[in-house]
């Protein structure tokens, strides 16, 4: 269940999405809990989708907040990373979530970007989510892994939507994003108990 923040948020999104916006950038402070966010907008999606984080360690997050919404999917990771996830998912939840047949997945990407583009699977995925937003480039490998989903609208997460060269993420940079939706400020998770000093 989402909190009252990140359930506004959401509608931010997905008010974007039917706006036109093709790729949003969702944007809540760090703690405030765009993993979960991110989880619940995938759980709703009835075709197949991809998460992408940069490392292993949230590539696991994100299978376990997936678990926690009880959504099956697959891991695009190495095979040690995937056998530590569902150690942990079942630790965690009691529950192993993976399925290597499941139209969601979590990936890796620098595994991702790896695989063959030509799998039919890529042009089913209607969904891409991208950890990290900030990152997201037309010509890295952020923007590599974006470009193999040709059929996919697109939500990047980040607490800073801010690049080191102070140049834009939008379309008018270099970047990908087409709109941006904002949540609440880490000041305000403050003051409601949301995160601590």
């Amino acid at each position: 269940m989402l909190r009252w923040y990140q359930q506004d948020l959401k509608s931010k999104i997905n008010q974007a999405w039917s706006d036109g916006a093709e790729n949003v950038m969702g944007v809540l402070p760090t703690g405030g809990g765009k993993t979960r966010l991110f989880s619940n907008i995938v759980n709703d999606e009835r075709d197949p989708s991809c998460a992408i984080a940069h490392r292993n360690e949230l590539v696991g997050q994100i299978s376990l907040a997936y678990a926690q919404e009880g959504l099956r999917h697959r891991i695009i990771a190495p095979k040690r990373t995937v056998a530590g996830i569902i150690r942990a998912q079942i630790e965690e939840t009691g529950r192993n979530y993976v399925d290597p047949t499941a139209p969601a997945a979590v990936a890796g990407v620098d595994t991702l970007i790896r695989l063959d583009a030509s799998d039919p699977w890529f042009k089913r995925v209607r969904l891409w989510v991208q950890d990290e937003g900030h990152h997201l480039l037309r010509e890295n490998k952020w923007g590599t892994a974006a470009a193999m989903f040709p059929n996919a609208r697109g939500l990047a997460v980040t607490a800073t939507p801010l690049r080191a060269d102070g140049q834009g993420l939008g379309r008018h940079a270099d970047g990908l994003i087409d709109a941006l939706a904002v949540g609440v400020g880490m000041r305000e998770l403050m003051a409601e108990g949301y995160l601590t000093d």
